[in-house]
């Protein structure tokens, strides 16, 4: 096992585990799957926004000469809200800790992230450019097979937490698990929710006609996306390409019965998809997509008093042919 301490723009020295690349990251193995992790970093990091979780941010995944998942950008800026590939999480899209009672240019508290700085816009906007006043300092451990990424973040105002999220590859199985632990260690009550954007493209084939998106639980009556795409039955099905457009749709919003946490993205030209599968009850699915990526999104409530902590995980499946 390696152990890493992560500090505010400090480099990442190189290390033989890493990749040839001008941002640090972490590759593991476990004889089935191969996965590139980019590490984070305030200073040389691949993600530095202030959207996204910076720990874990997935770059690729090959399984059986299959690539999943690439950037969503082709031209990258890591300071860009949505500079991310993978299965890339977000915390309080709406509401985060402190930003509601924070006045102009006071902070507020993104998971993952850090202490921001609030602008004059009383509404928060998650694509929104908001200037980093401390980033958050990571410790990570890792093995052949693993990596995990630990952030114990101080705010202001009584508005504190600390994260864990770990990354692994399942022994002899072409699957990844990411497991997740958020306790709140201030004096407020954290009330937020949390996502997967799921950013998901295989083989570098286009979103479109060749793709299928599969959840666990149907529509009523099939329902039109932009004259573009289809949500019927149990899938979404795609009639053209999308070029330039994009698709949204909110497919469920309600009370899981306790396995709507799933979807399977299959890309029909080369015979592979990908499926996940969550243990935390959702609140919403939404889709979202371009030609870069197809975007299932479960949402989680996340509520926890003083001293509370939240564990739950999501496990993926790489599959090749049709055995599925």
């Amino acid at each position: 096992m390696k152990k890493l301490i992560i500090a505010v723009c400090a480099l990442i020295q190189s290390m033989p585990l890493f990749a040839e690349t001008e941002f640090p990251r972490l590759e593991l193995d476990n004889g089935e799957i191969r996965a590139s992790v980019y590490l984070p970093d305030a200073e040389h990091g691949y993600y530095r926004g202030t959207r996204f979780d910076w720990s874990g941010i997935i770059e690729r995944v090959d399984y059986a000469g299959h690539r999943f998942y690439a950037p969503l950008h082709t031209v990258h800026d890591p300071n860009r809200h949505d500079a991310v590939s993978g299965p890339a999480e977000e915390f309080a899209m709406f509401n985060p800790m402190g930003f509601a009672e924070a006045k102009a240019g006071e902070s507020f508290v993104k998971v993952g992230v850090g202490l921001l700085a609030k602008g004059e816009a009383s509404e928060y906007q998650f694509h929104g450019d908001y200037r980093i006043i401390r980033a958050g300092e990571w410790e990570i451990e890792h093995g052949s097979d693993w990596v995990r990424f630990v952030q114990d973040f101080k705010g202001e105002r009584g508005w504190a937490y600390r994260y864990r999220k770990t990354i692994k590859l399942v022994t002899g199985r072409p699957e990844l698990v990411i497991e997740h632990h958020l306790e709140n260690s201030g004096t407020k009550t954290i009330d937020i929710n949390h996502y997967n954007h799921n950013f998901t493209i295989i083989d570098d084939v286009p979103y479109g006609p060749d793709y299928r998106v599969e959840f666990p639980f149907v529509t009523e009556k099939p329902v039109p996306i932009k004259n573009l795409a289809w949500f019927r039955a149990n899938a979404i099905e795609v009639d053209k390409p999308l070029q330039k457009n994009s698709l949204w749709i909110s497919v469920f919003e309600g009370e899981d019965p306790g396995d709507y946490n799933a979807a399977l993205v299959r890309n029909n030209k080369t015979a592979a998809a990908v499926e996940f599968k969550g243990d935390a009850p959702i609140t919403r699915m939404v889709f979202w997509a371009v030609a870069r990526a197809a975007c299932p999104e479960p949402f989680i409530q996340i509520y926890l008093r003083p001293g509370q902590a939240k564990v739950w995980s999501s496990r993926y499946r790489f599959i090749v042919d049709s055995g599925y």
